[in-house]
């Protein structure tokens, strides 16, 4: 039912466009093939190569890549509606139905076409559809939220930090240091003890590129503990943007790490400390 709007919408579009004009280069064709061809690199350039194209034909072929299971490409569909605002407006308006009523895989779209659209309006309604999400729509969420930067989507971040899935808790502490004047990173200090690797090794980053301070206890024992090489190493950047003294005998400790990064980075983080 989802998919037969989406088309109607689509279908609506087209019917509303002026005659093919010439753009800066694409064409109808040109787009047809390269989603023929299944190649996410040849879809992407032939959007962008259409910016400006005006094609009513052309419509119905773009609003179909935004259902497509690559990111890339369903970011590429956005942006290429992102540059008609009369036609996008009219999707945003699917959109935010769907982020309503809509099953996972809607909201996945949804968020993903209004984050490359830039909508920032959309914040409230993608925070409520957050928990009606599997992982791969709370993770479109928060990349949405990260595209957008904006302050308003900081708590969906903070709920998305306490998910059951790794994958949305490592976006969610990611997007954390994409908002604009984030004053600190607090609410990610906590993530340098998850039990996955990828969200602690995430956090550290954050954490030290936010100079979350009072972090500074986690990361010395993450540097010098950890099982994993790419949270000690990560650890022992964060340090060294902390530039505590206090750090100096953890790092030490780092400085003859088993991993040439780890060591790499322990010894760098020494030279900065205050």
């Amino acid at each position: 039912m989802k998919s037969m709007k989406l088309a109607a919408v689509a279908f609506v579009l087209a019917a509303s466009m002026t005659p093919a004009l010439a753009g800066k280069g694409g064409g109808y064709g040109l787009i047809r093939d390269a989603i023929a061809s299944h190649s996410q690199d040849a879809i992407i350039a032939e959007l962008e190569r259409s910016e400006s194209l005006m094609c009513p034909d052309c419509v119905p072929l773009v609003t179909s890549l935004l259902s497509d299971d690559r990111y890339a490409v369903r970011e590429a569909a956005g942006w290429w509606f992102s540059r008609r605002p009369g036609y996008m407006k009219q999707l945003t308006t699917q959109m935010l139905g769907d982020l309503q009523t809509g099953d996972a895989r809607h909201i996945r779209n949804a968020a993903d076409f209004l984050g490359a659209t830039v909508n920032h309006d959309a914040i409230p309604a993608m925070q409520a559809a957050f928990t009606r999400g599997d992982a791969d729509a709370k993770v479109a969420i928060v990349r949405a939220m990260k595209t957008l930067t904006n302050p308003a989507g900081s708590a969906v971040l903070v709920s998305a930090m306490s998910d059951g899935d790794a994958s949305v808790r490592a976006a969610a502490a990611s997007a954390w240091r994409e908002i604009k004047n984030q004053a600190n990173a607090a609410p990610v200090v906590p993530l340098l003890a998850d039990r996955d690797a990828k969200v602690r090794a995430q956090a550290a980053t954050v954490v030290g590129a936010l100079h979350e301070t009072s972090a500074h206890t986690q990361l010395e024992q993450l540097v010098t503990s950890d099982a994993d090489s790419v949270v000690r190493r990560n650890a022992a950047w964060a340090l060294g943007k902390l530039g505590l003294a206090s750090s100096r005998a953890a790092l030490a400790a780092a400085a003859s790490d088993s991993s040439g990064l780890v060591r790499g980075y322990a010894k760098a983080a020494l030279a900065s400390l205050h």
